[in-house]
């Protein structure tokens, strides 16, 4: 590969901003990868830094995930139970087919929840 900015020379990397291939006098070596010097230099700072940011917090983002999959569970469990009492109650009552009505949209919301609850399970068993 050659320099984008010298032709004549051998490219050493490339900017992990642009990807132009860069010489030795292009190149400004932040640790963590190369940028052009005078141009792209903040861009690649910039990439480094989310980088590291995305390294530090991966573990709690699983801890989230897993957090958030066990919410989806019980609120699906919730929206079932609460979807058949009000089914029972409005059987039981007289006039009140709108609390039948409110209890199927809870069971048939609980039933949706604990399909995409599974869903999410098996994502997190796969690799």
């Amino acid at each position: 590969m050659r320099c984008y900015y010298h032709e004549d020379r051998e490219a050493v990397g490339s900017c992990k901003s642009c990807g132009k291939g860069l010489c030795r006098e292009c190149a400004v070596d932040l640790t963590k990868g190369l940028a052009c010097r005078g141009r792209c230099e903040d861009d690649v700072s910039s990439v480094i830094a989310l980088i590291e940011r995305n390294i530090k917090i991966a573990p709690r983002t699983s801890q989230i995930l897993e957090a958030s999959r066990k919410l989806r569970s019980s609120t699906a469990a919730f929206n079932l139970v609460i979807g058949g009492l009000f089914i029972i109650w409005g059987l039981t009552s007289e006039h009140l087919s709108f609390i039948i009505i409110l209890g199927v949209a809870f069971f048939i919301y609980g039933i949706i929840g604990l399909f995409q609850a599974r869903r999410y399970m098996k994502d997190k068993q796969e690799p």
